[in-house]
């Protein structure tokens, strides 16, 4: 009687916890692509919304007096610079340049300046400027004088501004204020406003630039700031 052989063949089956395994492998395997070197960033077309919406801008030099800018003859005060950049359509930004610029005085037997110290050399008003990337604010120092004006706001002021109302402030020996806006006699200076003599300081923007304000009292004192105007 002859041998038969029988051969059995088991079926394999794979049990749920092998498939679980195998998916989960197969979604790691995915986010390590995903994190390696396939990444590749696209930069967004212009003008989508996640552009950056304003590129900053240097609109002016703003120079102003740690204190009262009316010092004695042989006196001293701390002039300072800031460089002003628009940084939105709608806001500005200030950053101190006063170890940067370039300082001059318009008459140095009134006052002389080094790294923004201003010294009394005499009796006057004098200029005092500083100049940075190409452009130049300045600020009047009184020397050895019993008081003095100053110009409010500085700004800058963007050319959708309407109208603006500046005011002059006179200031005595004693710290004591008065605000001489009405008496006073304004000019403006580069064709940027349009500003009316008797009205108190009240401006209307006219033109892009750089503009110096000035307002003089029938005594002869007066008070000067200068300011811009940006698009």
């Amino acid at each position: 009687m002859a041998n038969i052989s029988v051969v059995t063949t088991d079926t394999v089956k794979t049990s749920p916890n092998k498939k679980i395994f195998a998916a989960v492998a197969f979604l790691a395997l995915l986010v390590l692509s995903a994190c390696g070197g396939g990444y590749q960033y696209v930069k967004p077309p212009t003008g989508s919304q996640t552009e950056p919406p304003y590129e900053k801008s240097f609109t002016q030099v703003q120079v102003f007096a740690s204190a009262g800018p009316a010092i004695p003859k042989g006196g001293t005060v701390l002039v300072s610079a800031s460089a002003v950049y628009q940084i939105s359509p709608n806001s500005f930004a200030n950053t101190d340049v006063t170890k940067s610029a370039t300082w001059t005085t318009s008459d140095a037997t009134i006052a002389t300046v080094n790294n923004g110290v201003v010294t009394g050399t005499g009796t006057g008003s004098v200029t005092i400027a500083a100049a940075y990337g190409g452009k130049s604010g300045s600020m009047t120092v009184f020397v050895g004088l019993t008081n003095y004006i100053t110009i409010s706001p500085r700004g800058p002021f963007l050319l959708s501004s309407s109208g603006i109302s500046f005011y002059a402030t006179e200031t005595f020996p004693d710290g004591s204020t008065l605000d001489v806006s009405g008496p006073a006699t304004w000019t403006a200076q580069g064709g940027v406003f349009d500003i009316y003599p008797y009205l108190g300081g009240y401006a209307t923007v006219v033109a892009p630039g750089t503009a110096t304000v000035t307002a003089t009292l029938d005594s002869g004192e007066s008070g000067s700031v200068q300011v811009t105007v940006v698009p």
